[in-house]
């Protein structure tokens, strides 16, 4: 059939309408693409997973939740960087820098009639290493529990995790523990790497309270032993009982 003018004309115009129509189309599928709302809230019964990763809106972390295999290293700056000896699950606390500031942890071992357990849950000092914990720990039943506050010095252990990354990856036990006396040395050279000045809590049989000066060496015991009698020590510095207050 031969088109007439007016047809042809007709037949051009729904060319370009259509094409028209698919560009616009297009267009809002990219824009969409390009600029996602907010992703949709669920609900869920059960969730089962190996780790969790709670981030901000820049990516960082601000809290991860995982099983041993799957457990992170250490983070400084948002950088992550393996641990030279940490196992087991738990969680980790993050700061808004991005670096890691406490976390929980669970573990047990048993082997034939032994067994060990511990858990903890610790907070960090700013840039530093954990400066206050509650503690658990049993060795054949011999355990001690409580509170736990350390002093840190001021410097940034960032150059110490960078060894610890180094150590993990260590070919042979002779150079990692090379590495983890180099991080001693740089710890000590600049003022140590801390000291526990409290512990309140179970130690064994007896419930104690014992204070210690900057060097970590305990100089008050306030203690209620296994019979259940009260007594204060003041201790000089090796440990040597200056004075004993009892209630008799």
């Amino acid at each position: 059939m031969t088109m007439t003018p007016r047809d042809r004309l007709l037949t051009a115009w729904l060319i370009a309408v259509t094409a028209l129509s698919g560009w616009t189309a297009w267009d809002r599928i990219a824009a969409g693409a390009a600029a996602p709302g907010p992703a949709p809230a669920g609900e869920f019964e059960e969730l089962t997973v190996q780790r969790i990763n709670v981030v901000e809106p820049n990516g960082l972390n601000r809290l991860v939740i995982s099983n041993a295999a799957r457990f992170p290293g250490l983070f400084m700056e948002g950088t992550e960087y393996r641990h030279h000896s940490r196992k087991g699950g738990g969680m980790l606390f993050f700061n808004d820098e991005g670096d890691e500031s406490g976390g929980m942890t669970v573990a047990s071992a048993r082997q034939d009639d032994a067994h060990a357990a511990s858990a903890g849950l610790f907070f960090d000092q700013y840039k530093q290493d954990q400066t206050v914990g509650m503690v658990y720990n049993d060795q054949n039943g011999r355990r001690v529990a409580g509170l736990r506050v350390w002093d840190r010095p001021d410097y940034s252990i960032a150059p110490l995790m960078e060894m610890s990354d180094r150590a993990a990856g260590a070919e042979s036990d002779a150079e990692r523990d090379a590495i983890r006396k180099e991080m001693m040395d740089y710890a000590m050279a600049r003022g140590g790497a801390g000291a526990e000045r409290l512990f309140a809590g179970k130690a064994l049989e007896d419930a104690v309270v014992r204070l210690a000066d900057p060097e970590g060496r305990p100089r008050l015991q306030l203690m209620v032993d296994a019979a259940g009698e009260p007594r204060v020590d003041f201790l000089a510095a090796d440990g040597t009982v200056l004075r004993s207050i009892t209630a008799k």
